[in-house]
């Protein structure tokens, strides 16, 4: 006795003699089951039920009473609780003569309880009727899946496989058709029972391939029905999940034995736990997948919706790479291809099968982000060549969906495969630059819709618009549309240009004109009327992604992307400026002033309406400018001179603000540093400037301006203008660092205090050694040492006296050009080594070139001035030089006349030459040093052995900043028992060229042995080793490939890894830590290049852990929240041309903000290291220098050593 519709479905068979009472008349039906449930449900069933032909007998009224209507409910309930206590779920309550064939009666008890689910005409239209139908179907579906869970092992394959025929005719009564009144209450807790019993019935009874296919037959019939793919999406992603743990922990083979526990957590109930052996479980996953059958069965889109949200919950599970724990070797990742062969159906077929149908356009758009994804991120990280079936189909997918009218699509695509350009190459996704044009003209459309629909800021007031503290949070809603397709216009613009950083390069290597011709080759043979994809597209070039960039700039409001927007056009900016520098660009029709007004516009409009992060980045935008100054001055100096003139009004302003302001927020001071900085870079960078009387005045007047805004008021805030007062304390160390002219090894001291006969040594200001350096030959030399360096000067007296007659003195040897340029490169330094002249300083060069004019008054000038015009001093200088000649000529004829005579004028004994100690001497006075009025700032120091050996350990500290990155060299071998294989390679291998390339514009190659700057932690016994440097900087690479720098890559701050492996894992991952085994940078951020094809590389940016990691709980006034790390961004692919500069900008730029945070927060308390500034070091080695050797000595005795004693 059970349910017809099982009977119907051929699924089980029915005994003739069953079902007695189906005959009866209704009221005797009830009266006979009343009686029966009511005389058993009192609990005196153990002396009626003897035999277990009573036990049949009195279950013809028990089974029955399952088929009453809902008016008898209470009836139906008594049944239920004796069935349950039968079934040996509540207690032990089965009657004892029902245990020698208990699994007879289970299979009838199960086949009894599923009379309930029949459908009742009579419950149709009464609500109360129908809620005791739902209810007591639910509590015998809770049975169904608790005998299950509770007594699956004392059950027998033979009443497994009746429960399970059964579970199928029931659902199938349900949910077949629309007709049942149940099937809405029910779906999802049947469709859960039997999917659940189904996968525990396989630990007992084995695969039983018969009875999966009858559900996969029978699930067809089900999948109108959206609960029912909401339970799949459960059950599969569970046992996926499982499946990756199993497949991970087994390749581990660890020890200790693995839990065969899988935990199911249902929606609508409490999770189910089950055990399954690995095999077992491998089937049960291969089996559900399945079991839904093939993707284009759905007919109903909200379905399908499901559906294929659920396949990308299970591509994300596949790919899915935890965090690093230990270093543990883990397993590799299922690849791309896997992935497609098992989702690639589902996805497809949504992206490509339905593109006409409308109502389907939400599943396109989910099946393209999922497609997207996958392929965007390379699977996880373990890339492989994607096959070609599958590459077509995928670059088919998102071209259509670029192209579609409809915005959630395009969001879609563009939001999902923004780093899609990251794949191309041979070992990757081939053909991926073919989406250029598609995706520009995507980008395009997503930047003028999300313009219009993006959320609006309100409107300052006019009061508060020039205060820095009356800023509004970015993004205030006051209605308007926040997402497009589900994807967040802040998401989706921020994609759009991630996908801009790519294009600006592939627009050039991969132009359109090309892919139109070879459509049109391809398209040739065919009649007309074929749509031609790419002729449709304009002509893009990188020129439009720049005015993408500058429109997206001008209405965006999220201060993440609008620093990813500015370092953009920074790059941009500079390589249009190398291609005016080749003459392979016009500056005709130039984007570069529009480039520069944007980014100036952070400074200019308002300020105070931008997050703090903004206005950094935009300064140091324009003080990356400076790399390309000579250029910019050269072809649009205009907008050089409204950068200046922005910076010196931004920086008046805030100055202003600060003397108006009691408590002024902390990183205004620092902007005003931040932007003094940028100034000074490009007064240095390009002196011509200067030459413009408007210009030179507006400098000074901000600088002066800057430096003195506090003097009104008590400093409430402790050293709240250090920051501005030591930016202007460096602009004589920056001028004179820069334009210096270095020797070749800028670490030597310029001169040596031992070979020198005698020294004398002072101390100035208690922070400035002064030093008095005297030779055998008369020479003497000044050194003069203090926390930004040490310099020296020779001095020689300018008129010393001459026998008469005697020819005049050889000119001083001129001064060696400079020998090294901080913005040249390599080859450029090289260049100079064969014999060729470097480019000086150009107003060095321009100073020198005009210094017979500037010096010489004698000789005639085209600019002569009249005695009219203010030229009377050179009349007088002419007069006194005839009258010291017409005395010449006087003396000589004297000399003349008594050369003859015997006593003639006895010859004037000649003065005793000068001695260096006069010259210090006379040297000190004319410096101000020994007046009166300078005693007590200018002291002696006693001259000893510990004294020169301290300004030698003085000399060896830096007097710039010091950074140490890493460079290592990855490759991959086979994998091994399928782990990962990956070396980093040493100088005894072999690189390729691109790296090699890579390596030598990073810096230049020196030998340790006679090399003076800093190496860092590098040895310096023989050797190569890789360093740069500019006036504030010098950088040492650990770089293995040129010495033995493996071990030292755990010193370095920021770890550039050259990738040339099929594996693309993210830092910090456990399949990363497994696979490379590298250090952990001291600053959090990897630099990860990957090469591509033709000249192209991928630059992938990890800075989880790092300053630059997003933290939306962060206050505005946090210096250092929401920074974004430039110029290059994540994911972005770039030329070999401009890789290495901008490599080192960017690792440079991540050290930096790095040590400012870290100092920012030691400022602040919240830290106890700092990094210590080399003029902070050498501040406290000149302060115990001065401590340990200072003389004490009064005036008078003071003033007489300076006297020398004079021989007899």
């Amino acid at each position: 006795m059970f349910l017809s519709w099982v009977g119907k479905c051929e699924l089980l068979h029915a005994p003739p003699e069953a079902h007695v009472l189906k005959g009866f008349n209704e009221s005797c039906q009830r009266g006979i089951c009343s009686m029966v449930i009511g005389f058993l449900g009192a609990g005196d069933e153990a002396d009626v039920l003897a035999t277990p032909t009573h036990v049949k007998w009195s279950m013809e009224a028990l089974g029955h009473s399952f088929a009453l209507g809902m008016e008898d409910a209470d009836v139906i309930s008594g049944a239920t609780r004796i069935y349950e206590k039968w079934l040996g779920l509540h207690g032990d309550g089965r009657p004892k003569c029902m245990l020698g064939q208990e699994q007879e009666f289970i299979r009838d008890l199960l086949g009894h309880m599923s009379l309930i689910f029949e459908d009742r005409d009579a419950t149709r239209g009464k609500p109360e009727l129908l809620a005791k139908h739902i209810s007591l179907c639910e509590k015998v579906l809770d049975l169904y899946s608790l005998l299950g869970r509770k007594r699956a092992a004392t059950l027998t394959p033979t009443t497994w496989d009746h429960f399970l025929r059964l579970l199928l005719g029931i659902t199938d009564c349900v949910l077949h058709g629309n007709k049942h009144s149940l099937a809405s209450a029910l779906c999802g807790q049947l469709i859960r029972v039997t999917l659940e019993q189904f996968t525990i019935s396989l630990q007992f009874t084995g695969v039983k391939g018969d009875l999966w296919n009858m559900l996969l037959k029978f699930c067809r019939r089900w999948l109108h029905r959206k609960t029912v793919i909401e339970q799949w999406n459960v059950i599969s992603y569970a046992l996926t999940e499982q499946l990756m743990a199993r497949l991970a922990a087994d390749a581990l083979a660890t020890t200790t034995a693995t839990s065969h526990v899988i935990e199911i957590p249902w929606s609508d109930r409490t999770p189910t736990q089950l055990e399954l052996e690995s095999a077992l479980l491998a089937y049960a996953w291969y089996r559900i997948m399945r079991v839904i059958g093939h993707p284009s069965l759905f007919v109903d889109p909200d379905v399908y919706l499901v559906a294929i949200s659920g396949i990308r919950r299970l591509a994300n599970v596949l790919t899915y790479v935890a965090p690093a724990t230990s270093d543990e070797k883990q397993p590799q990742l299922p690849d791309v291809n896997t992935v497609l062969r098992i989702l690639g159906p589902w996805l497809f077929d949504a992206s490509l099968n339905r593109t006409g149908l409308p109502r389907f356009a939400l599943c396109r758009a989910e099946a393209v982000r999922c497609l997207g994804d996958l392929l965007s991120q390379h699977g996880g990280g373990r890339t492989k060549q994607v096959t070609w079936p599958f590459t077509i189909r995928a670059l088919m997918a998102i071209q259509k969906a670029l192209l579609e009218d409809d915005d959630v699509l395009v969001a879609s695509a563009v939001a999902s495969c923004s780093r899609i350009f990251g794949t191309h190459g041979t070992h990757t996704l081939r053909g991926v630059g073919v989406l250029a044009g598609s995706f520009h003209h995507a980008i395009d459309r997503i930047f003028k819709l999300s313009a219009t629909k993006s959320p609006s800021v309100r409107k300052e007031s006019a009061s508060g618009a020039s205060s820095p503290r009356k800023r509004l949070s970015v993004g205030d809603e006051a209605g308007g549309v926040s997402a497009i397709g589900g994807v967040p216009i802040t998401l989706l613009r921020r994609a759009c240009i991630e996908a801009c950083s790519s294009l600006l390069t592939i627009h050039s290597h991969l132009p359109i004109s090309i892919t139109k011709q070879v459509e049109k080759s391809l398209t040739g043979h065919v009649d007309g009327g074929l749509p031609l994809v790419y002729s449709s597209l304009p002509r893009y070039q990188s020129s439009n992604v720049v005015t993408l960039l500058i429109g997206c700039l001008k209405s965006e409001v999220d201060s993440t992307n609008q620093q990813m927007a500015m370092w953009l056009l920074t790059i941009a900016v500079q390589k249009e400026a190398l291609f005016w520098s080749m003459g392979l660009a016009s500056t005709r029709n130039s984007q570069v002033p529009m480039t520069i007004t944007s980014i100036c516009s952070f400074l200019t409009k308002i300020p105070s309406r931008w997050k703090p992060a903004c206005v950094f980045t935009a300064l140091e935008c324009l003080r990356y400018l400076t790399i390309v100054s000579e250029h910019l001055y050269k072809h649009v100096f205009s907008s050089c001179v409204y950068l200046i003139s922005c910076v010196c009004e931004f920086m008046a302003s805030n100055a202003q603000a600060l003397r108006t302001m009691r408590s002024p927020p902390v990183y205004v001071d620092q902007l005003i540093a931040s932007a003094m900085g940028c100034l000074l870079e490009w007064i240095v960078t390009t002196p011509q400037l200067l030459s413009k009387t408007q210009i030179m005045v507006k400098i000074i007047a901000t600088v002066v301006d800057c430096a003195d805004y506090r003097k009104e008021f008590v400093p409430l805030v402790p050293h709240a203008d250090d920051a501005t007062r030591q930016s202007a304390h460096e602009v004589l160390e920056y001028l004179v660092k820069h334009h210096a002219n270095t020797a070749t090894d800028a670490r030597h001291s310029v001169l040596d205090d031992d070979e020198h006969t005698q020294s004398r040594y002072f101390v100035w200001n208690h922070g400035t050694l002064v030093g008095l350096l005297e030779g055998d030959d008369g020479g003497l030399a000044v050194s003069l040492r203090d926390a930004s360096g040490h310099y020296a000067w020779r001095v020689k007296a300018q008129y010393r006296y001459t026998p008469l007659g005697a020819p005049a003195p050889s000119p001083p040897v001129a001064r060696p050009t400079r020998t090294s340029s901080f913005y040249t490169y390599q080859h450029d330094a090289e260049m100079d080594m064969d014999g060729e002249t470097m480019p000086t300083d150009p107003l060095l060069q321009t100073l020198r070139q005009n210094a017979p004019q500037l010096t010489n008054w004698s000789s005639s000038s085209s600019a002569t001035l009249d005695a009219s015009e203010g030229n009377l001093a050179k009349r007088d200088v002419e007069t006194f030089v005839q009258l010291l000649q017409a005395q010449r000529e006087a003396e000589e004829m004297i000399l003349a006349q008594h050369a003859g005579e015997a006593s003639g004028p006895e010859p004037l004994e000649a003065p005793r030459p000068t001695t260096a100690a006069n010259d210090a001497r006379r040297l000190l006075s004319q410096l101000g040093f020994i007046s009166i009025g300078s005693w007590g700032s200018f002291f002696p120091l006693t001259n000893s052995a510990g004294l020169l050996a301290d300004l030698r350990a003085l000399d060896r500290l830096p007097t710039r900043e010091t950074y140490e990155i890493g460079i290592a060299y990855t490759v991959n071998g086979p994998s091994v028992g399928g782990f990962d294989s990956i070396s980093t390679l040493d100088q005894t291998s072999t690189p390729s060229p691109s790296y090699a390339a890579f390596v030598a514009t990073m810096g230049w190659t020196v030998d340790v042995g006679t090399y003076g700057g800093f190496l860092g932690h590098s040895p310096r016994e023989t050797g190569q080793a890789l360093v740069y440097a500019q006036y504030n900087y010098e950088v040492a690479f650990y770089t293995p490939t040129l010495a033995a720098h493996r071990p030292l890559l755990a010193n370095a701050e920021v770890l550039i890894v050259w990738n040339e492996c099929q594996q693309k894992y993210t830092p910090g991952s456990a399949l990363w830590a497994s696979a490379y085994g590298l250090p952990h940078p001291r600053a959090s951020v990897y630099i990860i290049i990957d090469p591509l094809d033709e000249g192209l590389f991928c630059v992938r940016i990890s800075v989880a852990g790092s300053v630059f990691e997003s933290d939306a709980g962060a206050l505005d006034e946090d210096t250092f929240a929401g920074r974004v790390l430039g110029p290059l961004q994540d994911g972005m692919v770039i030329s070999g041309e401009w890789l290495g500069p901008l490599v080192r900008q960017t690792a440079l730029n991540a050290v930096h903000v790095h040590r400012l945070q870290q100092r920012h927060q030691h400022s602040l308390g919240l830290s106890t290291q700092s990094p210590i500034r080399p003029q902070d070091k050498r501040t406290k080695l000149i302060a115990g220098v001065v401590r340990d050797h200072v003389a004490p000595l009064l005036p008078g005795e003071f003033y007489s050593s300076l006297f020398p004693p004079t021989s007899a």
